[in-house]
């Protein structure tokens, strides 16, 4: 079973590539929950920026794993148009009952996240897919409008990043096997009221604190992404997506910042 996550970068309009960072986090906690449960299993990410100039690209992308998750960023409220041309090319792709989900990065929590991770639902559940997200909770990431520096991600982030990535896990778990999603709740102690009961601040700091320093270190080190080529096996620097045909329509920021 393939779990593929389709990230955007460059995707934000500061060049601080932050749904491209989270897509590195979601990718270790979903390789690790696969390792545990479906160790046949893969987990990958994939650019999918360069598919919007081609339909057959992007649905070779949707159409070639058994659960897609889309990182958005947000722009202006709501999607940005790469994210929601590339959805466009996927009309008419016959994707019933396979497996979807999104998170989105946004400068606040009140700019327009929850709209993209609706749009991106609302799209794959058009293709057939059947959708998930945490409990009731759309993923979003506020990176700015708060006491931080600007792109900094929290700890708490991280847990729902952990949370979401086991969540897909665990569908993945219940189309292996009977009872395999309920096995994988019980395992990781997913809970639909997890707002009633999230973990100690000490505890989770254990279990997650190396997370936020490597995910916010990009920010300041542009070395920082050498850390994830080694950890995860493959080339992490961030996409250049200056030899792409409608790079002039990106910010020009985008692909000059971490």
């Amino acid at each position: 079973m393939i779990l593929r996550i389709l990230h955007f970068s460059p995707s934000t309009a500061t060049g601080r590539h932050d749904s491209y960072r989270a897509s590195l986090v979601f990718l270790c906690h979903a390789r690790a929950a696969l390792y545990e449960v479906l160790p046949s299993s893969r987990a990958e990410l994939v650019w999918a920026l360069p598919a919007i100039s081609s339909k057959s690209d992007v649905h070779q992308l949707l159409s070639g794993a058994d659960l897609t998750i889309i990182a958005t960023p947000t722009y202006a409220q709501g999607s940005p148009w790469f994210v929601r041309r590339f959805l466009e090319l996927g009309a008419g792709i016959q994707l019933w009952g396979r497996l979807g989900s999104a998170f989105a990065t946004a400068g606040g929590q009140h700019t327009g996240g929850d709209v993209a991770v609706a749009d991106t639902l609302r799209s794959l559940m058009g293709m057939g897919m059947a959708t998930f997200t945490f409990a009731q909770k759309f993923v979003v990431f506020g990176a700015q409008q708060k006491f931080l520096d600007d792109g900094t991600f929290e700890l708490i982030d991280i847990w729902f990043l952990q949370q979401l990535a086991r969540t897909a896990v665990a569908h993945l778990a219940g189309r292996r096997r009977s009872g395999g999603t309920e096995e994988c709740a019980a395992r990781w102690r997913l809970n639909t009221a997890y707002y009633q009961d999230f973990p100690k601040f000490d505890t989770m700091k254990e279990e997650l604190g190396e997370w936020v320093e490597r995910i916010n270190q990009p920010l300041t080190n542009g070395l920082a992404y050498r850390w994830w080529t080694e950890r995860l096996g493959e080339d992490c620097t961030p996409p250049d997506g200056r030899g792409l045909p409608f790079y002039h329509l990106l910010p020009s920021s985008a692909a000059h910042g971490l």
